[in-house]
């Protein structure tokens, strides 16, 4: 029985510096398991605190800067001389020239958000030199640094921390679970055709089931695992590094984070166990591969991890997980192959077949959707049902599918919409209707009659009106107030409902620039040459996505 090693022979390991001058410890590794994809880069920890210094990894140059009001927020991408970029987001500020080539890029675009690709020759940095300071802008929810190292080629992402990045870490992985699947109606696990999971405990180096007993199969059955890594001293639920499946002595699944590229990325989707995940909240990681599964990272893989038990005796099944500093975590368990009784029940599957090899329609006189080939993971039988509608509707729910069933590309959805108001034409939507009832924006245009949109998630969907305008909320400005003792002017804007779609600030008719964090809806202008000495008018215009509009106007004096 053999166990993965690290690819860091791949890679240099002496030519980058770290980005942060202290102990590094991480509140996120790479590839760790996220929502719809896996963690590009490493999150650093600074302490719970913004302002910290950020270094470049190594001579170079800047070759592109990025602001919006989510994701990274404000980051730097550095291009270094041995084909390699890396990358540094949710930062508080840049240093100067970096700042005012930016800066004068936004007023000129009238925009907050830019992609900006400088020349190589316009803002070279090197070694050591400190390019920015950690912050918590864009979608952090919470002061860190995220870091990436990516092939300048082939713009893959590649595990930071195989570059000779040191995190110190000798805390073997955590397994929490293992789950058995059935492949098919005709297998059984211990005497039932569903799947069975169970909890593991550490024992002493090793794991083992909290219920120690034989599992009797039969049939054809893939395993999964539900793994993570804690780090020294660390209290966050971060990503292991590799994992293996062996049968006896021979290795059945292996698969390891050391790159990937991120339009493989929302196979994540695949690659877990979504059912439990929308419903458990848990991932578990699946070895075994569905038909249209494209992810590379897996290095050994039998019959897509299907293993079939029958009269064969028993077998001890074992995982090996790893950490990037090859840190094991070893569980085994045993199973008893037996012969089963040969079901003659066809499967029960209603529904409409939706082959994912293949375009797939769907038509009523109220609904259309239109999915195209390859965005689904396997095979199923399409559901849908007519659901009353709500209050707020202005036509029935309709379930497209089930939301445990994910969709990896985005169909085409259209409502048809009767006797709305022309009025209101402009003002409608289509909305997703979660669990619990709560309708999320998802678009809508209008064609013949119905509205249309894209959908990249099954569920349940309807025709909304949004005809609410957004709130502005002066934080620390009124009308006629002197500003002598402040440097900012804030105001926080929200949408009840489709969201907010464009923000226009301006000082004397002039555009001032204001930055945007979404995740408080907070827009901040910092005081700069537009604002003049004695009087002036501030205006402030938000739009939502219907094109419902709010204007705040405050005269302020300097």
């Amino acid at each position: 029985m053999s166990s993965l090693l690290p690819a860091q022979d791949k890679y240099p390991t002496n030519y980058f510096i770290a980005p942060l001058d202290i102990e590094l410890k991480l509140v996120g590794t790479f590839g760790e398991l996220r929502s719809d994809h896996f963690h590009s880069g490493i999150d650093i920890k600074t302490g719970e605190v913004e302002g910290l210094e950020i270094r470049a990894i190594a001579d170079g140059y800047v070759s592109r800067i990025k602001i919006r009001s989510g994701g990274y927020g404000n980051a730097l991408y550095i291009t270094h001389p041995n084909g390699f970029v890396s990358v540094y987001g949710h930062l508080q500020r840049f240093i100067d020239p970096i700042k005012s080539y930016t800066r004068n890029a936004q007023y000129q675009n009238e925009s907050f958000s830019v992609d900006l690709y400088p020349d190589k020759n316009q803002l070279k940095v090197v070694k050591g030199q400190i390019i920015a300071w950690s912050g918590n802008s864009g979608s952090s929810t919470g002061p860190h640094l995220h870091f990436e190292i990516r092939e300048e080629v082939s713009q893959k992402t590649v595990n930071p921390l195989l570059f000779g990045i040191d995190v110190k870490d000798n805390t073997i992985p955590i397994i929490n679970m293992v789950k058995i699947y059935p492949f098919n109606k005709q297998t059984t696990i211990n005497g039932k055709n569903e799947a069975v999971g169970f909890f593991a405990k550490r024992s002493g180096n090793v794991y083992v089931p909290v219920k120690n007993d034989t599992i009797e199969i039969s049939g054809n059955i893939y395993f999964g695992i539900n793994t993570f890594d804690p780090f020294n001293g660390g209290q966050n639920v971060n990503g292991v590094y590799s994992i293996q499946l062996f049968v006896d002595s021979t290795e059945i699944y292996s698969h390891d984070l050391e790159n990937f590229s991120f339009a493989e990325s929302r196979y994540i989707n695949s690659f877990i166990d979504y059912k439990e995940y929308k419903q458990k909240s848990r991932r578990i990681q699946k070895s075994y591969i569905q038909p249209n599964n494209r992810l590379t990272i897996y290095n050994h893989v039998d019959n897509r991890g299907i293993i079939h038990f029958g009269e064969d005796g028993t077998h001890q099944i074992t995982y090996l997980v790893k950490d990037i500093k090859g840190n094991e975590a070893k569980l085994s368990f045993y199973v008893r192959g037996k012969i089963g009784e040969i079901s003659e029940k066809k499967e029960k599957t209603g529904g409409i077949l939706f082959n994912y090899t293949g375009q797939n329609k769907f038509e009523t006189t109220e609904v259309k959707f239109d999915l195209p080939g390859k965005a689904l993971y396997d095979t199923i039988y399409f559901k849908y049902k007519v659901l009353p509608k709500t209050k707020d509707a202005v036509t029935p729910i309709y379930q497209i599918h089930y939301d445990y069933v994910p969709l990896h590309s985005f169909g085409k959805l259209a409502i048809k919409v009767d006797s709305l108001p022309p009025g209101l034409k402009a003002k409608a939507l289509i909305a997703r209707i979660d669990n619990k009832g709560k309708p999320s924006y998802s678009g809508g245009k209008w064609n013949n009659g119905f509205l249309e949109t894209s959908i990249r998630q099954f569920g349940n969907y309807c025709a909304m009106i949004d005809t609410v305008s957004p709130t502005i909320s002066p934080l620390n400005i009124k009308n006629g107030k002197t500003l002598a003792k402040q440097n900012t002017i804030k105001l926080r804007i929200k949408d009840s409902f489709s969201g907010i779609k464009s923000f226009r600030g301006t000082l004397n008719d002039k555009w001032i620039l204001m930055e945007y964090d979404a995740k408080r809806s907070l827009l901040t202008y910092r005081f700069d040459e537009k604002l003049l000495s004695g009087k002036n008018v501030f205006i402030l215009t938000v739009t939502d996505k219907l094109n419902n509009t709010n204007t705040y106007t405050a005269n302020i004096i300097k």
